[in-house]
């Protein structure tokens, strides 16, 4: 019986000789390469991948963008949806390039023709980036295309562009901030990214109450003051049917019923005047509404593409995101720093970092303060 002969794909460059190596090199566009030459079914049927073959032959799809969703669903189990619009992106891109190139020529290098289909194309990308102007997948590929394609006309229209994405779009600006060639052609001034670091999202706070429970207290302390709790509280209501009613906290700091209300306080004292005499019905009696809160501040974390960090580190460096998974630094606060990560005699402190950009390859983050947040983007 013949033996059959085995031979390596060539994948970004390197030989692969089984799947942990064609993960590893994955690259796209040379694996549709092989798909259609059907390298990759002889090279997966040579080495007894037989899974793996009747999965690439079930590929039955001749559009393009469904062939490569494939393969990487195929070869690359851990990518999300995301990370696989991503990768297909660009394909998409290639193609509409491509039909604009046909298109062109058809027209027989009509010049008017030509300058009119190049400044519509620019127009119906940007249109696109600002329908799309949170989907980052897609504003990854858009704003390569935008270079690669029209980088002259960009330029001339950086400043138009430039006010129009600043409020509609910052994600566009600082996906722009994470491509070489943005960075490269220095359109982006110290002045620019003070206007971009200033749209920044930031993490939210809210307060949390004790299971969001309202309670209810009516009362007369026969106008002396009555320690409530020593818990923080806020306030909800007030009913001042004696127009005597006061609130006071744990500090000494007093309110009256219309300042307090909704006012959180480090403990509840409550003064009040005695209703239930002649002529006040139970129902108007001094009374207050309050939750007692567990937590002052609940940490919203930012929505992706945006990742964030909130918390102390002990004096130590935490390892965030491993090395070769490159990031956008956002901002950072004072007193905290950040290097590349293992990067041993690195400190970046906030001077470094803010209004910078910088890209890192990986983060470990070293923070003294609780409340303190780094914000970053994988790129």
């Amino acid at each position: 019986m013949t033996k059959a002969i085995k031979f390596n794909l060539l994948l970004d460059k390197h030989p692969v000789r089984d799947l942990d190596d064609l993960r590893a090199n994955f690259n796209l566009d040379d694996l549709l390469t092989a798909y259609h030459s059907h390298t990759l079914h002889r090279w997966l049927e040579v080495r007894g991948l037989t899974a793996e073959l009747e999965q690439l032959n079930a590929i039955k799809s001749i559009d393009e963008l469904s062939i490569a969703s494939a393969l990487c669903e195929l070869f690359q189990e851990t990518l999300s949806e995301t990370d696989i619009k991503t990768a297909v992106y660009p394909l998409e891109f290639r193609r509409q390039q491509q039909q604009q190139l046909e298109q062109l020529a058809s027209q027989q290098f009509n010049k008017e023709a030509v300058i009119k289909s190049y400044h519509a194309g620019y127009k119906q990308l940007c249109a696109e980036m600002l329908e799309k102007a949170e989907d980052y997948p897609f504003l990854k590929a858009a704003v390569n295309t935008l270079w690669t394609d029209y980088a002259k006309l960009f330029r001339v229209d950086f400043n138009r562009f430039f006010e129009e994405f600043i409020e509609k779009s910052p994600l566009t600006l600082f996906t722009m901030l994470a491509n070489d060639d943005y960075r490269q052609s220095g359109i982006f001034k110290s002045k620019r990214k003070e206007s971009v670091f200033s749209q920044i999202p930031v993490s939210n706070t809210e307060n949390v109450t004790e299971g969001n429970t309202i309670k209810y207290l009516s009362k007369t302390t026969q106008m002396n003051w009555n320690k409530i709790t020593d818990k923080k509280v806020i306030v909800k209501k007030i009913n001042n049917s004696s127009a005597q009613v006061k609130i006071k906290d744990n500090k000494g700091g007093t309110y009256s019923s219309s300042t307090a209300v909704g006012k959180i306080l480090d403990g509840l004292n409550f003064y009040s005047m005695n209703c239930t005499g002649t002529g006040v019905p139970n129902g108007f009696c001094d009374s207050i509404e309050y939750a007692i809160i567990t937590t002052e501040k609940s940490i919203i974390p930012l929505l992706p593409p945006y990742q964030s960090y909130t918390g102390v580190t002990d004096g130590y460096w935490k390892d965030l995101q491993p090395k070769g998974t490159y990031c956008l630094i956002l901002s950072i606060e004072a007193g905290n720093f950040i290097r590349n990560s293992g990067k041993n005699g690195e400190e970046l402190n906030a001077e470094a970092i803010n209004k910078q950009f910088l890209i890192l390859d990986g983060i470990d983050y070293k923070s003294n303060n609780a409340d303190h947040t780094l914000i970053y983007m994988v790129i």
